[in-house]
């Protein structure tokens, strides 16, 4: 770990065990596949105590980074294999270089699970789905409430469509969601398409008329993802510079 990314920035003790482990098996330290060395080495290389040293790799493990079984070595993980999307914000701070395949595939999967079920909602529960634009009329034009908005409205609609697990999916990476969608909406013509589809969906959802409302979605995607091309050819070589 000599690295530049070997330098540890936690203060508290289980922060800093974290950290170092995160690290270690990120930078190979630690590959996937291999062995943590026994929790007593380990503790005292880190500088925390065993019990803190628990307390962290239950967290790993529960998040993916790691494999703990009873009476045997704890085993590491390969993350792409076995975590999920709460870790998305750590895979950043870690290699920002993954930023712009990250940003597109959280894009894509937003869209995509819309296309299918938001039409299924206007379909089957419209009258219901009308209330998730209450606030639509009083929209701040700014990117942090357009994000917060389409965060909201997406979600909502899982619930209508009767797709709950959907939003769930979306819960697991709602930081990043509106991280995300706050710097889509800094470009104001992207605010102003939004608007647009986003007042044609409530419309669609006056009338309970998913046809149109799924052909609005496509024509809305075809185009967003020219807007988004755009938007990831100027991204930033950091992901503290778009807060994520």
């Amino acid at each position: 770990m000599g690295n530049k990314q070997s330098i540890l920035t936690a203060q508290s003790p289980a922060a800093l065990a974290e950290e170092y482990l995160v690290k270690s098996i990120w930078n190979k330290h630690f590959p996937p596949g291999s062995d943590l060395p026994a929790e007593r080495e380990l503790a005292e290389k880190i500088g925390v105590t065993r019990a803190t040293l628990r307390e962290v790799l239950q967290r790993l493990a529960r998040d993916g980074w790691l494999t703990i079984q009873h009476g045997k070595t704890t085993k590491v993980n390969d993350i792409w294999h076995t975590a999920g999307p709460n870790i998305l914000g750590t895979l950043i701070s870690l290699d920002s270089s993954l930023l712009p395949q990250i940003i597109d595939n959280v894009v894509t999967l937003r869209t995509q699970m819309g296309l299918y079920y938001i039409p299924q909602a206007i379909k089957h529960n419209a009258e219901a789905s009308l209330a998730l634009f209450d606030k639509l009329d009083s929209l701040e034009n700014s990117a942090e409430a357009y994000a917060q908005f389409d965060y909201e409205l997406y979600r909502g609609f899982t619930f209508f469509a009767d797709k709950p697990v959907y939003g769930l999916i979306l819960n697991s990476f709602k930081p990043l969601y509106l991280q995300v969608a706050a710097y889509f909406f800094k470009d104001a013509n992207a605010r102003q398409t939004t608007l647009n589809l986003y007042q044609k969906l409530h419309h669609y959802c006056q009338l309970g008329d998913a046809e149109n409302a799924s052909n609005l979605l496509r024509e809305n995607s075809r185009h967003n993802a020219d807007l988004w091309q755009s938007i990831l050819k100027q991204l930033p070589q950091t992901s503290a510079e778009i807060n994520l």
